[in-house]
């Protein structure tokens, strides 16, 4: 049974799950950078599915019973969401990190929304309210302002093969915020978050061995050395399935046109990362339009989205 929840006085608990996980998700440069010079974007991917499905497992086994109700519309969203959000943008944005600097590649992450709201009004006929589109023009300003800054890039081949994979990153995950608020309508949050864990192992297994010299790559004694196995945990706990877990209940409660506009929150937490850990400093745009974009989410959450009629 499709669970919508209209607009109504709550409707700002969605967006700030979605708020919440995403700027969890904004840490995971912190990780992933030391990481993805161990080892390969498509078996980090791979090892981080299934470990973080191992953790899951539980809900998955308790809510198994559940997923025989849900349509097939829910199950193929939810594959979707998998193989775009957990596998394919995931390598795609590791291996993104290792050709640009954060703040480029979280600037062209900003596309998103565009993506997001295309594939909304064909997949769940969200038509967006006039209102809605001033505010979505300020998020999108705004997430555009939070990036610019000092730096450049020597290498014109690099600079080439990051932008393709960051622009495949962006098509892959404003394409599963869509996929994912289709699937929580039928799917308990907790469910669809282990069931995004066992896709994405499926699907980063079948990446990385397509790739070859899968034995070889998996590299088994740097994985569950003291220090990677530490990289590793804060990566999944912090990172990667509470921000999951949260992010999930937000789109039970958010369309996913207003979803993607929040999400950009990740945006401003990679450049807190950056500057707080890495030691490129926040210009003061950079914090105000963090601020703005905030408030602008806010507007877009109330603006609200009308639904089209549904097709027979």
């Amino acid at each position: 049974m499709i669970r919508d929840r209209p607009p109504g006085r709550n409707t700002l608990i969605g967006p700030a799950l979605v708020v919440a996980g995403s700027s969890m998700w904004g840490l995971e440069t912190y990780w992933r950078i030391p990481l993805g010079q161990k080892l390969d974007a498509d078996i980090l991917v791979f090892h981080e599915h299934w470990m973080g499905l191992l953790l899951t497992s539980p809900f998955l086994i308790l809510g198994a019973g559940a997923l025989r109700t849900v349509s097939r519309k829910a199950i193929l969203s939810i594959i979707c969401s998998g193989v775009l959000g957990s596998a394919l943008g995931t390598v795609c944005f590791t291996e993104a990190l290792a050709l640009l600097n954060s703040s480029l590649a979280n600037l062209l992450l900003n596309v998103q929304p565009i993506i997001s709201v295309l594939v909304s009004w064909v997949w769940l006929h969200e038509r967006p309210r006039a209102r809605f589109y001033p505010w979505a023009a300020v998020a999108l300003a705004c997430g555009v302002a939070m990036v610019l800054g000092p730096g450049r890039i020597e290498s014109p081949h690099r600079l080439g093969l990051g932008l393709l994979f960051i622009g495949a990153t962006a098509l892959c995950w404003g394409a599963s915020t869509t996929f994912g608020r289709a699937a929580m309508l039928e799917i308990d949050f907790k469910t669809g978050t282990a069931l995004r864990y066992l896709i994405g192992t499926v699907a980063t297994l079948a990446l990385a061995g397509a790739h070859g010299d899968l034995g070889e790559r998996l590299r088994w004694g740097v994985l569950f050395s003291p220090s990677t196995l530490r990289q590793m945990a804060g990566l999944l706990v912090v990172a990667a399935i509470t921000p999951t877990f949260l992010y999930f209940a937000g789109l039970a409660r958010t369309r996913a046109s207003v979803a993607t506009f929040a999400e950009m929150a990740q945006t401003f937490a990679s450049l807190v990362v950056t500057w707080g850990v890495l030691g490129d400093a926040l210009l003061p745009h950079q914090v105000v339009a963090g601020v703005v974009l905030l408030v602008a989410v806010v507007f877009i959450q109330r603006s609200g989205a009308e639904p089209l009629l549904q097709r027979p």
